[in-house]
């Protein structure tokens, strides 16, 4: 009997799931993940005792629900609801798993375009797959370079009140913009947007984006960017541009990304630099990158470089297996890290390996 009644009520919810064009995807990726950082900066009883570690390391696993209603009067409402998870948690982030902490999102796709409000990735951040996709290729957290407390595409980030409107494709060109609803008070509004564009064809991709948050502030000190709420004038503001070319197997991508924090006295810039190869052979995919950030202006020795070379194997269409070396070199005034979660001090550098399974669904 009991199995007849979970029967009728897994039959009673996917019914209305058929009938509404649901889709469920996601990805599960994982790896092994070792580090070796040097021992510059770490105290006795730290939380980082620059010993070396070997841990099990998610590498952005996610389930994602969509569905889409073509309505009567034309066009399609779209929605997205896509949740993290994680297999293997060193980093004790399993708190910000929660349902719809990815990805969630509603909007209209018609002949004008495509509007969409809610949480969800900046134009700043999602145009870039567009621009340098060879670059923006990352296999795996591990050897990520990509975000706030990454060398690149600093400004990227994904946040919760997001309007976003991207244009038609025209011959090649697509056009995006964001506005990021940002902290109000009666003496600020820390709100940012973000605009850019691209054009692509089957072997070229060219394309910038800019980015503005007004009445913002974040540490020049510091190189992880963290946006604060203040009202004396002071903003966070970054360009970025880039390129990709792909012919045959071969791919390459070029990127330069300023960005400026203005405290409200004194605009502080820096430059970031990427170049990424890639290379495909049968079933083996192979990627090399080179990123590098240049001082913050007044402080000497705050940049870094970081170089990453990585191998995958196709298991299937699906399902890969793969493995990643990467280097983070930081001035004694830098404290840039990958995207694995792995905190470093400032001079510190580490090697990081990994060996991982991803599959997709």
């Amino acid at each position: 009997m009991s199995k007849i009644i979970a029967l009728s009520i897994a039959a009673a919810l996917l019914a209305p799931l058929a009938s509404a064009e649901v889709t469920i995807s996601g990805s599960v990726r994982t790896a092994m993940e070792y580090l070796s950082p040097d021992q510059v900066g770490v105290k006795a009883g730290s939380k980082n005792d620059g010993g070396n570690k070997t841990q099990l390391a998610d590498q952005s696993s996610r389930i994602r629900f969509s569905g889409v209603d073509k309505l009567d009067i034309g066009g399609d409402l779209v929605w997205v609801l896509e949740s993290r998870f994680r297999v293997g948690d060193p980093y004790n982030k399993e708190a910000g798993s929660v349902w719809g902490s990815r990805d969630t999102y509603i909007g209209y796709k018609g002949d004008y375009g495509f509007a969409r409000f809610g949480k969800m990735d900046n134009a700043y951040k999602n145009l870039y797959k567009n621009i340098a996709p060879t670059i923006e290729g990352e296999m795996n957290d591990t050897s990520g370079y990509l975000g706030d407390g990454q060398l690149l595409r600093r400004l990227g980030a994904r946040s919760g009140s997001v309007i976003y409107y991207e244009t038609p494709n025209f011959s090649g060109f697509n056009a995006n913009a964001s506005y990021t609803i940002g902290e109000k008070t009666a003496t600020y509004d820390a709100s940012t947007y973000q605009i850019g564009g691209y054009w692509k064809n089957d072997m070229f991709n060219v394309g910038a984006s800019y980015s503005m948050g007004k009445d913002q502030t974040s540490s020049y000190t510091s190189s992880k960017i963290t946006p604060v709420g203040t009202a004396n004038g002071s903003s966070i503001s970054g360009f970025m541009v880039g390129g990709n070319v792909k012919y045959m197997d071969f791919g390459l991508g070029l990127t330069w990304e300023q960005v400026d924090r203005d405290d409200g006295k004194q605009s502080r810039t820096q430059d970031s630099y990427a170049i990424a190869g890639s290379y495909k052979y049968e079933k083996l995919n192979f990627l090399l990158s080179y990123v590098q950030a240049g001082d913050v202006e007044t402080l000497n020795d705050s940049g870094a470089d970081q170089v990453s070379v990585a191998a995958s194997y196709n298991l299937s269409k699906r399902s890969k297996v793969y493995a990643t070396y990467t280097k983070v070199n930081n001035d004694k005034n830098a404290n840039f890290t990958t995207e694995s979660g792995y905190v470093l001090n400032n001079g510190q550098s580490a090697d990081l390996f990994s060996v991982g399974v991803r599959t997709d669904f």
